[in-house]
């Protein structure tokens, strides 16, 4: 929307054209030689009295005071009288609309330059002067339909429109909904200015947003970030260059922000560390998470967490890995993430710590392939020599069709290293006994064939 301060210093310099018509309507003395060289005026206008002259001299003098009250009583002098010719009615009213707009009482200045209007004695350019400003009234005050009207009358007549004139043209067409007329007329404005305002470059860039015009729109964002480098504007410019699949770039910007120190929200770091994934620089989005973690500007969620141990799975940092995903993984409403921990923690032989993760997500249960899980488990007891709690998990596993001939192949074994161990202990004690002599056995050696099925202890986080 309009800034009312800008359209009361348009207006006020609109009241300097004012005075200076109505002192050169003023019965002052002329040369001959200056009425020759006067331009002729393509409107007749009626002269102002001298009766009219003093009240509106002394209505500007109290307006350029701020005494607005002094300034209304010269003025309602003057509307009391029925001696008024057209031209000193469209005056005062002129000058009626000035002072209310610089009181900000803006509907009694819109009903007063309709009158003045109205009243159709002003020269042409006090008259387009006079309802350019009725346009821009009408903007503030959301009257759009009439804002349209009479900006489209006054282009028609004005020559050579100012930016912001185009500017305010393009608000009233964009509100009543012309989208493609207000952005013919915000991009004039644009090209018009020597340094475009904040607020025209925000209306071109929603309308190219909406157009789905993103290239063009890349270039109004960058022009944002130039002239006036907002966080809103970088973090609206990698937006628009995700749009057109430039995530280098879209990366680019978010960084620049960054380290301009601008990043302070959880999704804004979130983003970034996710833009730093995908152009596969997994290393900065470890550092950037875990330091946003650490100062609380990222929120430790179970989605933070697991962001983070992505990254450092990523950078091949699997170590520094593990203890974001438990964190993460105690923090789910499932038990995935358990199994994930417990797949990083096979790789480095860890069996206790993998049993551990397997048991947590059985309880938390909504496992994809609970299964698989069990086989998982009953591979890290095998490993690690717990025959009983590895024959449990084998026939929870055999329980699944997908898991059941893996499962009954481990059991076969776990049952034929069991059976080999208990027959190879009595042997030994038998002879033990015979020979009077004492001892006891060798463990058993651990089955050859024990082995992580293909998909269960090498997958990535």
């Amino acid at each position: 929307m309009l800034a009312r301060a800008a359209i009361l210093s348009r207006m006020m310099t609109g009241l300097t054209i004012v005075v200076a018509a109505v002192l050169l309507a003023a019965p002052l003395e002329t040369s001959a030689e200056d009425r020759d060289k006067a331009k002729p005026e393509t409107r007749k206008v009626q002269a102002v009295g001298e009766w009219a002259y003093k009240r509106l001299n002394a209505a500007h003098e109290a307006l350029a005071k701020s005494k607005h009250a002094e300034a209304l009583q010269a003025l309602e002098e003057m509307k009391g009288s029925s001696r008024l010719n057209e031209h000193e009615k469209a005056l005062m009213w002129q000058t009626y609309g000035y002072v209310y707009a610089s009181q900000e009482k803006y509907k009694q200045a819109t009903e007063a330059f309709e009158k003045c209007l109205e009243a159709g004695g002003l020269p042409e350019t006090a008259q387009l002067d006079t309802q350019y400003n009725l346009g821009q009234l009408y903007v503030m005050l959301e009257r759009f339909d009439d804002a349209v009207r009479v900006l489209q009358d006054w282009f028609a007549k004005a020559q050579n429109p100012s930016a912001e004139a185009h500017y305010v043209y393009a608000v009233a067409l964009y509100q009543k909904g012309d989208k493609r007329n207000a952005l013919q007329q915000g991009e004039l404005a644009v090209q018009k200015a020597t340094k475009p305002q904040e607020a025209w470059l925000q209306l071109v860039l929603s309308l190219y947003i909406d157009n789905q015009q993103y290239p063009k729109a890349i270039e109004v964002c960058e022009a944002l970030t130039a002239y006036f480098p907002k966080k809103a504007y970088w973090l609206q410019l990698s937006a628009v260059y995700s749009q057109v699949d430039d995530y280098k770039r879209a990366l680019a910007a978010l960084a620049v922000a960054n380290a301009q120190g601008m990043l302070t929200e959880d999704r804004e770091l979130t983003h970034l560390a996710q833009l730093y994934l995908y152009n596969e620089i997994p290393y900065e989005a470890g550092r950037l998470l875990d330091d946003g973690l650490a100062s609380g500007k990222v929120e430790g969620t179970a989605q933070s967490w697991r962001l983070l141990s992505e990254a450092w799975v990523s950078a091949r940092e699997r170590t520094k890995a593990e203890k974001p995903l438990e964190q993460a993984a105690s923090k789910s409403g499932d038990g995935e993430l358990y199994v994930r921990l417990a797949q990083i923690q096979f790789e480095r032989e860890d069996w206790g710590a993998v049993s551990k993760s397997l048991r947590h997500a059985l309880e938390k249960g909504k496992l994809v392939d609970p299964g698989g899980a069990q086989l998982l488990l009953g591979i890290a007891s095998v490993k690690d020599k717990k025959w009983e709690q590895a024959r449990t998990a084998f026939k929870a596993a055999a329980g699944f069709e997908k898991n059941r001939r893996s499962a009954e192949q481990w059991l076969t074994e776990v049952d034929a290293e069991v059976g080999e161990a208990a027959a190879t202990s009595a042997a030994v004690g038998a002879a033990a006994e015979s020979s009077g002599g004492g001892g006891s056995a060798p463990p058993a050696a651990p089955p050859e064939k024990v082995e992580a099925p293909s998909g269960s202890g090498k997958g990535g986080v």
